[in-house]
């Protein structure tokens, strides 16, 4: 049985938080599964047995218990041998920064023990969210410390903040130089604020915020070839060319092959 449901947060905590979910292999399983960049950062806090993750084109290695995910700039693989089970957060591009304020660019496509970042009061939640008897005793769990965690803070939203959202809800189609002239902002003074927020450029965020959507209309399939000609023309690509092009930089195939073969958790579900 596999269940993987998300959760939205309570009002409070929808500046930074996109959703709470869980993730819940009961059977023992075999599976390769893989996640395109998406443009969202996470916390993820195991309660079952582990599984592997293989980043860009390293070597599959354990996660730990508890960790923390910055910017995926390629697609990256989940190698899964036994039952699992997991609880997350999907923060936005720049919410880990503000409640926590990390370097966001220490973190893009890395997973780091939550507990080495974070310090102890990792354990005691790691630890409370293990002896849970469901769902939304966990959720509530992470409810509870991220709200502590925005009561402690004392960071405002500023231009930043601003921009990154607004390249996220555009799903990468916003002009980046307009943006800048909008928000009366030095290139140089933008672009070092969002990559210390974000972890990666403005450009490259657009870029990538842009092909975790289209990819996850592909595992939806919710598109199909023949659509192709409009999508490209709405997602603000030149030609074709231009956009196979950026697409195979990010998952490594082209949109033809990713459409027949890809291994999306959003695809494994529908087909289980």
């Amino acid at each position: 049985m596999v269940r993987y449901e998300k959760f939205p947060p309570p009002a409070h905590l929808i500046p930074y938080v996109e959703c709470f979910y869980v993730w819940e292999i009961t059977d023992a399983a075999s599976l390769l599964l893989e996640s395109p960049p998406t443009g969202f950062s996470s916390l993820v806090f195991n309660y079952g047995p582990s599984y592997e993750v293989a980043v860009a084109d390293r070597d599959y290695a354990p996660v730990h218990r508890a960790f923390i995910t910055g910017q995926a700039t390629k697609n990256y693989f989940f190698r899964i041998h036994q039952p699992i089970g997991l609880v997350g957060v999907v923060f936005g591009p720049t919410a880990l920064s503000a409640l926590f304020g990390l370097p966001m660019y220490e973190f893009t496509d890395e997973r780091h023990d939550l507990s080495a970042v974070l310090g102890k009061e990792v354990s005691t939640l790691q630890q409370r969210i293990e002896d849970s008897v469901n769902t939304q005793e966990r959720i509530s769990h992470l409810v509870r410390f991220l709200s502590l965690r925005l009561l402690r803070s004392d960071r405002q939203p500023d231009r930043t903040d601003y921009a990154a959202h607004r390249i996220l809800e555009s799903k990468g189609t916003v002009n980046i130089n307009s943006l800048m002239d909008d928000l009366y902002l030095s290139r140089r003074q933008f672009e070092r604020q969002f990559l210390l927020k974000a972890g990666v450029s403005p450009k490259h965020y657009a870029r990538i915020r842009r092909i975790g959507y289209l990819c996850s209309l592909m595992a939806s399939k919710k598109w199909h070839i023949a659509d192709w000609a409009d999508l490209i023309y709405q997602m603000g690509y030149y030609d074709q060319s231009h956009f196979i092009r950026d697409f195979s930089s990010f998952t490594g195939k082209s949109p033809t092959l990713y459409l027949k073969n890809n291994r999306e958790l959003a695809r494994f579900l529908s087909e289980f």
